[in-house]
Order: structure tokens, then sequence, then C-alpha cells
């Protein structure tokens, strides 16, 4: 399996988990990982076809063709992706700590976050510029005079400097920093993180982020391009984090945590119908406190019933570790890295035409993940860089791939009988030799 920023390969993990159920959780929490980044391309691909706007979010054109409902899907995506993310994270972190020690899990966070991080600020960072400059051009929001010496209008100029989507990795890494300090001085502060179990831990772990969004919601609201990080956005995602790593221990309790899964997506499905509303009356009046601590809590209680009632879901039908799954998995974190380009140069190539939202936003999400697992598997698995996202992957020969497409493994009860059978002639052979000898 995939080993990535907050996670943790199941196939690595057996002396955490000796036994296969757990070892198929593992796998399930990994694949939810995987699903979280994929989601991004869908929160990107949606952007252009928003009747509304994020404060601070500078895109590339803003699409004629725009339907309220791409609103909704932006919002509601936003409010529980990087919560699950972050949990996750957490709860890996906490798992590579306890077998191989905080010096070890910071290694390996510095090379597959740091590595990737600068990486792409020295490569995707700079195409996706001008790939933004063009669209800017196109939509009568600059010059090209402007484009070269690299002088905008105040509002494109204020959000210009910034590693854009990358920024969770910089964040990502300060926080598995912080806890290697912890990890390194846990004797001398005597600090323990404990969980509530029960069905109402959604609504106990809701209590600290909406008092962290009542007093700011900038870090889910707004967005600002920077290299410095915010730190109000560290502070609210740190609180995932925080569960994901207090989680960990009770991670035999966690099917029986998330059993109510059901049920946290039937109380976050009228939460989810208030969302929109209420962040379009947030944003005209800002200064409005009632609205603002409603928004809050709303924002707090549908991040963490979707976090429990994903993991929920994924716990119940995610043991399977199929190889197209793990190798998707795999996939992940490179379409993350290299996907916003992509989006926004068929978003400009779009913008004017005919098609309504719905098929453009279709076209973008499709074609962004096709030419980004093509370019992972051509570029990238095999590569150095593969080996930094998740570890180094064997390329196989065209003998070994005809194997295993031709001579599948057999399922375990199939097996099981055909054992059975064996041994059921063996002992009849065994009964007539000895009655021959016998006679």
């Amino acid at each position: 399996m995939v080993r990535m920023p907050g996670t943790f390969s199941p196939n690595s993990c057996l002396a955490a988990a000796p036994d296969t159920d757990w070892e198929g959780r593992i796998a399930a929490l990994d694949g939810l990982r995987a699903a979280a980044m994929f989601l991004g391309v869908c929160l990107h691909g949606a952007v252009s076809y928003m009747s509304g706007r994020m404060p601070g979010l500078i895109w590339v054109v803003r699409d004629s063709a725009c339907h309220p409902f791409f609103d909704f899907l932006f919002w509601w995506l936003h409010s529980f992706r990087l919560p699950l993310f972050f949990f996750l994270a957490g709860f890996f972190a906490a798992l590579v700590e306890s077998k191989r020690g905080p010096g070890e899990l910071l290694t390996q966070r510095a090379r597959r976050l740091l590595v990737p991080f600068f990486a792409g600020c020295l490569i995707i960072v700079p195409i996706t510029f001008y790939i933004w400059a063009a669209g800017w051009l196109v939509s009568g929001h600059c010059t090209v005079r402007q484009i070269l010496a690299v002088k905008f209008h105040p509002r494109i100029q204020s959000e210009l400097c910034g590693p854009l989507h990358l920024w969770f990795l910089e964040d990502l890494f300060l926080l598995n920093l912080a806890f290697c300090v912890y990890c390194w001085q846990r004797k001398a502060l005597r600090l323990r993180f404990r969980l509530r179990s029960g069905p109402e831990l959604p609504l106990w772990l809701s209590v600290p982020t909406t008092l962290i969004l009542a007093i700011n919601l900038q870090p889910v609201v707004a967005h600002h391009n920077s290299f410095v990080p915010d730190g109000w956005r560290l502070l609210y995602y740190s609180l995932f984090f925080v569960a994901g790593v207090a989680m960990y221990p009770h991670r035999k309790e966690l099917p029986e945590i998330c059993r109510s899964w059901k049920g946290y997506f039937a109380l976050a499905a009228p939460l989810s119908a208030l969302l929109l509303p209420l962040l379009q009356r947030h944003l005209e009046q800002p200064e409005e406190w009632p609205t603002r601590w409603v928004l809050a809590a709303t924002l707090s209680l549908l991040a963490w019933l979707l976090l429990f009632g994903l993991l929920g879901l994924g716990l119940h039908y995610g043991h399977a570790q199929r190889h197209r799954l793990r190798y998707l998995a795999d996939a992940s974190y490179w379409v993350y890295l290299c996907h916003l380009p992509l989006v926004g140069l068929i978003q400009l190539d779009l913008a004017g035409g005919v098609l309504p939202a719905g098929w453009k936003f279709l076209i973008v999400i499709g074609l962004t993940t096709l030419l980004a697992l093509a370019s992972y598997h051509t570029l990238v698995r095999y590569s150095f860089l593969g080996a930094c996202l998740h570890g180094r992957r064997q390329r196989l020969s065209l003998r070994s791939r005809f194997r295993l497409s031709v001579f599948r493994p057999q399922r375990r009860d199939t097996v099981v009988i055909w054992s059975e059978n064996r041994k059921q002639k063996t002992e009849n052979r065994s009964d007539v030799v000895t009655h021959s000898h016998r006679e």
C-alpha cells in the first residue's frame, strides 16, 4: 500500500497489527485518505462554475456558465475534506512513532513532505502562475506588460506569492514536528491525550473547534496564499491532527466508536442544507455575531460528523485490498500535487463555450484525473520522486503481469474446501491401502 504524508503502509505495519482484520482496517483508512486527495480535484474543478466566490481565492477564470450547485459542492467538500485528512495524518503519525520512534518519524515526514513541497514550489507553482496569468489576460484583468513585470492589481498582487495548494504540506510538516518534540519531552511534560469513546464523541470534539471558528472564521471561509503559515488555520487543523493522535491508542475500538456512522450522516444532512445560506449571510454581514456563532457550530459539527461517518463507512466497506485500489492510493498524492495547473488549463480552454456547467465540470475532473494518472505511471511511479512520495515500487515484467492477470489467487473459502477434499481423499486412500494389507 501507499506510504504518504500522514499515512503508513499496511504492508509495513504488520508488527503494529498482527491480526489480518486490523491490517484490512489500516488499508481502509489509507484508501479513505486517498479519496480525500482525489476530492481535491473535484473541489478545485468546481471553483470556475461557482456563482459566488471564496474571499482571497484568485482563480484562473470565472466561467459564464455557473450554477449554485457548485457553490454548495465546493463549501460542502471544503468543510470536511481537510479535517479528515489531518485526522488520518495524526493517526498514522502516532502509528509510525510507536513503532519507529520520533526520530524516524521526522526523517520520513521530511522526505515525504518537504521534498515534494520544495520541488512543487520550484516547478508546479511557476507553471500554475503562467496559466493563471493567461486566464487573467483573456478575462481583461491584466495586460502583457503586467505579466512580464509581475505587477498586477492589488487584489491579485496580495495573493500572488505563496505555495498555492501546497500549503497543507508545510502545515502538516509543522504539526509532525510539534508531535515529535512532544514525544521527546513526553516524560517531562506528563501530558496524555485521551478520547472519550461513544456515539456522542463528535459532539464533544466540536466544542473546541466551534470556539476557534467563533473567534476567527478565516481558516475555513477565506483563503490567503502565503509562504508564512497562518496561525489560526494551523490551530484549527491541529485539533483534528491531535484527535487522530489520541485515537491511535484506541484503534481497536474504532469500529465500535464509528458503528453509528449512518446516524452521523443523517445528522449531517440538515447541517449541509444550512451551510450555504449561513455562509452567504456571513459574507454579506461579517460582523453579525449570532450568524457567526451559528455558522461556526455548523461547520464544526459538519466536519466531525462527516469525518466519523466516513471513517465508519470506510471501515465497513473498505477491508478489501484490491490491486487497483492500492495503485490509486499510491497515485493519489501525485494527482493532488500536479492537478491544479491541469484544472486551470482545461477550465481556461472551456471558458466561453456553449456547454452547460455540469458537462464542463465533468470534462475538467475527468481529463485532469486521466492526465495526472498517465503522468504518474510513466514519469513518477518508478522514479526518485515516486520513492519520496510512497516508497520504491518495482516495475513488473510482462511475464509477471501476464501471470497476475491469468493465475489469480483463489478465494480463501475455495482453498479451504479444496484442502479438505484433498485431505479426505488421502484418508480414503490410506484406509484402502491398510485394508488391502490386512487381507
